[in-house]
């Protein structure tokens, strides 16, 4: 099989705006990558909300398994168990301050199940949610909990049913945001909080790789990644994330830009070096604004 035939090629409008005024950035994957990673698609971005995303959307005819098919251990290999931790009883803490106590939680994209461990042991009733089997599998080891494969949409969970939703580097991985945003609004009870982390991509670490190359006469982004890992299919902004939440009634009540650790090429070559230096220049810089590489707020379902 062709590999651009592995993908039901599916054209969109923007999923938050619902408009079809769009800007075409350039290209990504397959021979618009250094390393000729995945399948080549074409960057759009929303003249309205600024979400980024390829267009026409490449879905994995074979489903997300056809992506995360994967050992656990290798996909996450860049996470230290211990930070994640760590991260995990931070989040906790946080959560517990918003709301007033302890509840019901749901983590969607449960990984290798840090955060259900943390939040169990801390006096939460918790649920998880991990599409990826192997993952799943891996998560109910560690933590022995249950974990549903389903997408949050057909786990038909009653209105209400959480004061917590974990959506922790998941946003920017699904194919449908906006439904799923939607959904997490009608499962939160009222003044129930959704914690979010996605990347920046209006950060300068991004506009500044496209400009590079750019400089390099390429019609290349750095944006995403829809069909090589770790699979990113949309791409928020501040703007772009504070729409879809307010479409949906969830306010933030906590935000926070930052940089992050320098995103670094893989190669170890002269030219990489250079790149190298210069990403770690721009992450430096990016700390200024909402110029950041990442996005992490808590949002609020208003009465």
């Amino acid at each position: 099989m062709n590999v651009r035939d592995a993908y039901r090629w599916i054209p969109q409008n923007c999923p938050i705006c619902e408009q079809s005024q769009l800007k075409q950035l350039g290209r990504r994957g397959g021979a618009a990558h250094r390393a000729n990673a995945g399948v080549e698609c074409e960057i759009w971005r929303c003249s309205g909300c600024g979400l980024i995303f390829p267009n026409p959307m490449p879905v994995p005819i074979n489903g997300i398994e056809q992506h995360y098919n994967l050992d656990a251990d290798k996909y996450f290999e860049h996470h230290q168990q211990d930070n994640k931790q760590q991260s995990a009883r931070q989040l906790m803490a946080e959560a517990e301050e918003l709301i007033g106590g302890k509840g019901r939680l749901l983590d969607i994209g449960a990984g290798r199940g840090e955060l259900l461990n943390v939040a169990r042991d801390a006096g939460w009733h918790v649920i998880g949610i991990e599409p990826s089997a192997r993952f799943a599998e891996y998560a109910t080891s560690v933590s022995g909990l249950p974990i549903r494969m389903q997408p949050l949409e057909d786990c038909k969970f009653p209105d209400s049913s959480f004061d917590c939703v974990i959506l922790s580097g998941v946003l920017e991985h699904l194919y449908n945001p906006d439904e799923t945003v939607a959904e997490i609004a009608r499962i939160l009870g009222t003044n129930g909080v959704v914690f979010i982390d996605v990347p920046n991509e209006q950060g300068l670490y991004f506009r500044a790789g496209n400009l590079y190359q750019k400089l390099r006469w390429r019609d290349w982004v750095v944006n995403l990644a829809p069909t090589f890992s770790p699979f990113h299919v949309f791409g928020f902004s501040p703007r772009a994330l504070r729409a879809l939440l307010s479409k949906h009634g969830l306010t933030p009540v906590r935000w926070r830009v930052y940089a992050g650790r320098a995103l670094l090429p893989a190669q170890r070559d002269v030219g990489s070096t250079l790149e190298s230096l210069g990403a770690i220049m721009v992450t430096a810089l990016s700390k200024m604004f909402e110029a950041g590489t990442y996005i992490e707020t808590w949002a609020q379902k208003q009465a």
